[in-house]
């Protein structure tokens, strides 16, 4: 089936779909009450903007477009792959445990045909990407569920350079392999970079005797999965699968003096670099004196990680996608969903590349090596997930190189990042939280403030927003620290109904979720 007739047929029905986070937060939560009222919009009479309008074919044909179209084929199926030692069954796109990287260049037009093999229905979040609102990969809200057998064509410009990544938007999907690295070349870079390498950072759990959805039964009985709580069908789990993942959350939460406090409730019993664990460790080869910019993806569900690379100093260029300014560090803190670019001059000799679980310990190393090199290197010793014990990058400490224009915000909203006592129920509370509106070219601030004792990886879909106490820092996943504020601000200049969400995925799932509503 294509997608223009799945578009339609969603189109037809938009307006009776149940949306947003104030029938997910209410039922989950229980006594905590989202309002749909927002104070920005109290008085607000206009329709609402839909992914199929001419708002948001309008805002695409606005676009900077390079006149080249790269066409794509992924297969969403059942694997079974191979992690090292280990051979495991779980879904993918392409039998490996992370999938195509794909590469195309500022202002191209990427057009991937998506096949359906799974037994269950799917969909493709193109994460970072100001994509236009019904290619967004998010059912219902922008399209309809991938049916198993059916096919679904994903036609978008790309109008921004930089480090992407797509995975699946339907339920607990990503925590198995179905996400992949999608890079945004800049034809007028500004690093000077000789050669460019991805590394594609995972926390696996999948097929190691248990499923990430019998992990969110284990964390909460009375989460069922599904589509983060829009109708998807709930994933069947069975009592042993269950079991096996109550083992992994018996090893207690870590403690991050970075985070505030606790660092993980899950501790995966895996870690993977480009697929890869430690004992079968991905390789970069390249020559002394090379220029090496290390585009890094944390695919991971859950996991935090410090990501350094022995003997050699990082210089931070970009975070998700945005140029940031010049700034060294020997390790850098990258949360769930967040990306960073970052340039080494490679050294002679055999150098573990590491992202050591943050606050906990574990990781995953893979070996950065130049062809002179006869040195071996035990990427397996404990030493190389101690910690380079060097100056540690924050995101506070990154400014960007381009800050978005200083303006009054023409809206501002509040919302409360809350979990309900003690039970692994999430939600996003407050009387702005069921419905948060705005019009287009108005300057929206958000502010979060996180009532709960965990950090909160914050994702906001088809927008960068800034980061007024960061200095204007633009991104468009922030880290929210336990029991703290954080305000972002961003333009409403991409029409139509988009996802506002923790990106811990089993938060997310139970509950930590909300829409920003484009009105006229």
């Amino acid at each position: 089936m294509s997608s223009r007739v799945l578009s339609r047929r969603l189109a037809l029905r938009w307006g009776a779909v149940t949306l947003g986070s104030a029938a997910l937060g209410s039922a989950a939560l229980g006594s905590v009450a989202l309002s749909a009222c927002s104070r920005g919009s109290a008085n607000e009479t206009g329709s609402e903007i839909s992914p199929f309008d001419d708002e948001v074919r309008a805002a695409e044909q606005a676009r900077f477009h390079s006149g080249r179209t790269v066409e794509r084929n992924l297969t969403a199926a059942p694997a079974r792959v191979s992690l090292g030692a280990r051979e495991v069954d779980t879904w993918s796109y392409g039998a490996e445990a992370v999938g195509p990287e794909l590469r195309i260049s500022k202002g191209d037009q990427l057009n991937v045909l998506l096949q359906n093999d799974l037994p269950t229905e799917t969909s493709v979040h193109w994460h970072g990407i100001a994509i236009r609102n019904d290619m967004d990969g998010v059912p219902p809200v922008t399209q309809e569920r991938i049916q198993p057998g059916a096919e679904f064509t994903y036609d978008f410009v790309a109008p921004d350079h930089g480090t992407y990544w797509y995975h699946s938007h339907s339920g607990l999907q990503a925590d198995r392999g179905l996400f992949g690295a999608l890079v945004v070349e800049d034809p007028n870079d500004r690093t000077g970079a000789d050669e460019d390498v991805v590394i594609v950072i995972d926390d696996w759990l999948d097929g190691l005797g248990t499923t990430p959805d019998a992990v969110l039964r284990a964390l909460s009985p009375d989460v069922q999965g599904g589509h983060h709580g829009h109708g998807g069908t709930p994933p069947e789990v069975d009592g042993a699968e269950i079991d096996s993942a109550a083992e992994l959350l018996g090893s207690g939460h870590g403690n991050s003096e970075a985070l505030g406090g606790m660092a993980t409730h899950i501790t995966y019993p895996l870690h993977l670099i480009n697929g890869r664990p430690v004992e079968d460790p991905f390789v970069v080869s390249a020559t002394a004196g090379t220029r090496l910019r290390l585009r890094v993806i944390n695919a991971g569900a859950e996991t935090p990680y410090r990501f350094s690379v022995a003997g050699h100093e990082m210089t931070v260029v970009s975070a998700d996608g945005q140029d940031v300014a010049y700034t060294a560090g020997d390790e850098i803190l990258i949360a769930p969903a967040q990306r960073y670019d970052v340039l080494v001059t490679v050294q002679s000799g055999s150098w573990p590349i590491a992202a050591k679980v943050e606050g906990k310990s574990g990781g995953v190393a893979c070996l950065l090596r130049t062809p002179d090199s006869v040195a071996v290197v035990d990427l397996t010793s404990p030493a190389v997930l101690s910690g380079s014990g060097g100056r540690l990058v924050l995101e506070s400490e990154l400014r960007p190189s381009g800050a978005l224009e200083q303006r009054a915000p023409d809206r501002a909203y509040s919302v409360d990042l809350i979990q309900a006592g003690d039970r692994y129920l999430w939600g996003m509370a407050g009387a702005d939280a069921g419905r948060l509106r705005m019009k287009q070219g108005e300057r929206i601030r958000i502010v979060m403030n996180n009532d709960t004792d965990m950090w909160h990886p914050m994702h906001t879909h088809g927008h960068t927003f800034s980061v007024p106490s960061y200095g204007g820092l633009r991104r468009d996943t922030l880290i929210v620290l336990p029991r703290t504020q954080m305000a972002i601000d961003f333009d409403a200049d991409n029409p139509g109904r988009w996802m506002f969400h923790c990106h811990n995925a089993y938060h997310f799932e139970a509950g930590m979720t909300a829409d920003l509503h484009y009105v006229r």
